[in-house]
């Protein structure tokens, strides 16, 4: 109702409302204001009266005077007001009152307001009570009497009426507030003209013009119009145009998205899950040989064409999808085409609409052709024809382009480049089956190729490994680098985005090499793959963000790399490295942990840095064997210790991520665990948290075997990432270690490394300080709670002798 009424009622009304309710509030508060004003008053007044009367029959009373009492009851019954006045003693008899009849009678039986009880505690306590009652109306008074002798007056009653009084207060206020409203109504109505005027007449002027924005009749002059009003009226005018303007853009960008649909030459499909119905574009239709009208437009129109070895996997995206499992929905699969053969298709699809209860209604997506594409054919046609475990080389379709191309780019003067992808696959071997691998290899191929347009060819090496050509960059180089860089970032970012195959769901990572090919030198296409690997290898590292280019130096730098290889992997035969440990102390400086570390000093004594040899490793293929031999040497030197009767502290082993994904590494862990009968608390191993952070079925199955033999886990470089907080809820962790970049923040963001630690806290993990090497850095740490710290301030990294010592030496403080 009240949308429906106009400002000039509405207002008003308001306005009167709030007034009446803040005068009546205020009548009201001040009545009852005025009534305890008046009590309190009345209480003094006859306070004064009774402590007088107690003096003179106290007087009275020890000069046996009673007519001076007869006298002064008589007087105070004059006063109207008193309704009740009674000397009464000890047994409540009345012995003098206002009115005679009341004599000698028993003030209970007489007086309805008596009361006994408080008859007795006034004059015991000898503490007068005053009482109002403002139901009644009336005053209460028991005034003690100090009796002179037995049967003598021993209290005061009197009873007074309010009510002439509060009658009289509350005319006088009614008159008052009468007088009040008055004047307050006249500056109300005012005060309404006014807003009418000033407000209410330019607002209904300018919503009556409002109707003709954007026309002549919309200029209309307002009267008395307020700078916000003419501010309001300038701002419609300007939104009127920013919405003709959209409209003009929105018009614009239809034309264009149908101009791009066509272009693009995909096919378009709109289903209403309700109904069954599919909208399917002309497009799509042709794709599999059929008019715009020759195809029933429901949902089983698609189904009945999916290949059958499709079938059942699409369908159980599509509905995984639909019902909120997963993200997205995105899916390789084969149609059937008119004439009987099949046709390649890459479909996606995005719900757009649900249902007041959330039931999803409707969903479109587009069909892209990616089988008849001459760019991809061969790539798909390979990766169907031979499995995973086929031949490893480059297929001769793509040999044969790259050798055109860089023919007829060094004619052309173009620039191009090669980019090499190497897809991280840790845990997809383990959790899929060759044939699952191959099909979700079929649908990173089937995305990037149509991705990328005509000028990127992408072909499929083996499996997480592609090849892509980019042809007819730019004609200068720093051209083609920037269009080179900006390609491999797309790459990276295609390639991350979620993949659905049956109840898994992967999110892939990716590393690019990128080989620029110019316009002069004249390059073998073998040379230019393997320039593009050296890339991929820098792009491993971690400063590389995970692209780079190839240069000269990365020649020299491989054969060094391919030299420093082969003497590790002779080192380790021979078993010529070196472990370290690298005590671990708590706030009692009491050795309670170690951690080992592998060294590698060359035949000629060059000192070989642990990040650069473990690199060699993880990239040489050479890591899982290098973890397994430090493995190895501490069980050993865990059992020795055992057997000359000495208990060491737990060791743990820093364990590379790509040896934590290998399908046997853990079992083989185990296996020397079990070998070297190596018990509970005694080994422990460190792991980074991209290995705790790879798929879960894959990790907890791992993670599994390892506590059931006894092996505590610790999640080392804590802070490093930026998902660590999982690791925290999903694994079972022993303790974290902060990554060394802590040690800088306890200066310039200790908040951060505060929330570090009291997040591992909440799981009541022990949380490891690495790097102190100051007793400022140590105090930092324990102020924000760590309780066990590594670094150079309490012990550098021992060899075994010089860690034997140091074990001994704590044994002999702890039993003293």
């Amino acid at each position: 109702m009240f949308r429906k009424l106009s400002l000039a009622v509405l207002l008003p009304l308001c306005m009167l409302t709030l007034y009446l309710v803040l005068v009546i509030g205020e009548y009201l508060f001040e009545s009852e204001q005025v009534l305890v004003e008046l009590a309190q008053r009345q209480s003094a007044l006859i306070k004064q009266q009774l402590f007088r009367m107690q003096n003179v029959v106290q007087s009275a009373q020890s000069s046996q005077d009673v007519e001076r009492i007869e006298q002064e009851v008589a007087l105070t019954g004059l006063d109207t007001n008193t309704m009740v006045y009674i000397l009464v003693d000890a047994e409540s008899r009345i012995r003098f009152a206002n009115h005679t009849v009341w004599r000698d009678s028993n003030a209970i039986q007489v007086i309805d307001g008596f009361d006994a009880a408080r008859h007795q505690v006034v004059t015991q306590a000898f503490l007068p009570q005053i009482l109002v009652n403002f139901q009644r109306l009336t005053i209460q008074a028991y005034y003690p009497v100090i009796p002179q002798y037995g049967g003598a007056i021993d209290l005061i009653y009197l009873e007074s009426d309010l009510a002439p009084l509060a009658i009289e207060a509350s005319s006088k206020l009614q008159q008052r507030f009468i007088r009040i409203w008055g004047i307050g109504g006249l500056l109300l109505i005012g005060f309404t003209l006014m807003l009418y005027f000033l407000v209410i007449r330019p607002l209904h002027i300018l919503s009556q013009a409002a109707k003709n924005v954007g026309t002549s009749a919309f200029s209309v002059l307002i009267p008395w119009g307020s700078s916000e009003v003419l501010s309001l009226k300038s701002s419609l005018q300007q939104a009127h145009q920013r919405l003709e303007r959209t409209v003009q853009q929105l018009n614009d960008s239809e034309l264009r998205w149908l101009f791009a649909v066509e272009s693009s030459r995909n096919g378009i499909w709109d289903w209403n899950i309700s109904t069954g119905e599919v909208f399917l574009s002309d497009r799509w239709k042709e794709m599999i040989g059929y008019a715009p009208d020759e195809l029933a437009e429901v949902f089983l129109t698609w189904e009945t064409r999916l290949h059958p070895d499709d079938k059942h996997s699409v369908l159980d995206a599509l509905q995984e999808y639909v019902s909120g499992k997963s993200k997205e929905f995105e899916s390789v699969h084969r149609l059937l085409h008119r004439d009987g053969h099949y046709v390649w298709v890459l479909d996606r699809g995005m719900l757009v609409d649900w249902d007041p209860q959330g039931r999803p209604t409707r969903m479109i997506g587009i069909h892209i052709d990616v089988s008849e594409s001459a760019k991809n054919h061969a790539a798909i046609t390979a990766l169907v024809d031979q499995s995973v475990a086929g031949r490893k080389m480059l297929p001769d379709v793509f040999m044969a382009r790259l050798s055109q191309f860089l023919i007829e780019g060094n004619s052309a003067g173009q620039w191009g480049a090669l980019f090499l992808v190497e897809i991280d696959s840790l845990g997809l071997v383990t959790t899929l089956s060759s044939h699952e691998l191959e099909r979700l290899m079929t649908q990173v191929v089937a995305r990037l190729s149509s991705y990328f347009t005509e000028n990127v060819i992408v072909t499929l090496l083996e499996s997480g490994h592609f090849v892509l050509l980019a042809k007819d960059l730019a004609i200068d180089a720093a051209i083609a680098a920037r269009r080179s860089l900006a390609i491999a970032s797309e790459l990276r970012q295609v390639i991350a985005r979620p993949f659905h195959y049956g109840c898994h769901y992967f999110e892939l990572n990716s590393n690019i090499g990128i080989c620029l090919l110019d316009s002069i030198e004249m390059l073998d296409p073998a040379l230019v793959m393997y320039r593009a690997e050296l890339a991929v290898l820098n792009a491993k590292k971690t400063d590389q963000a995970g692209c780079a280019f190839y240069h000269s130096e990365m020649d020299l730098h491989q054969s060094r790399d391919e030299q420093l290889l082969r003497e590790l992997q002779e080192a380790l035969k021979k078993e010529s490295l070196t472990l370290m440990f690298q005590p671990v102390m708590n706030m009692n400086s009491e050795l309670i942990s170690a951690e080992v570390l592998t060294r590698w000093y060359r035949a000629d004594g060059e000192y070989i840095a642990p990040a650069e040899f473990i690199a060699l490793a993880e990239q040489g293929g050479t890591i899982t064997q290098l973890d397994l031999w430090a493995t190895k040497r501490v069980c050993q030197f865990i059992q020795q210790s055992e057997q000359q009767g000495r208990s060491l502290p737990t060791l743990t082993l820093n364990i590379s991520t790509f040896s934590f994904g290998q399908a046997d590494f853990v079992d083989a862990f185990v296996t020397l665990v079990k070998e070297y009968e190596v018990t509970n608390e005694q080994l422990g191993i460190e792991l980074n948290e991209t290995a705790l952070l790879m798929q879960p079925q894959f990790v907890e199955q791992r993670i599994r075997k390892l506590v059931d033999a006894g092996v505590s886990i610790v999640l080392d470089h804590f802070g490093s990432g930026s998902s660590a907080l999982n690791c925290l809820v999903n694994q079972p962790l022993a303790a974290v270690k902060l990554d060394i970049s802590c040690v800088e923040s306890l200066i310039s963001m200790p908040q951060r490394v505060n929330a570090l630690i009291v997040s591992a806290r909440q799981f009541n993990l022990r949380v490891i300080a690495k790097g102190v090497e100051s007793p400022e850095q140590y105090q930092a740490f324990a102020e924000l709670g760590c309780d066990s710290y590594q670094g150079y301030l309490f012990s550098r990294a021992l060899n075994q002798t010089d860690f034997i010592q140091l074990v001994n030496s704590s044994l002999q403080r702890r039993s003293v």
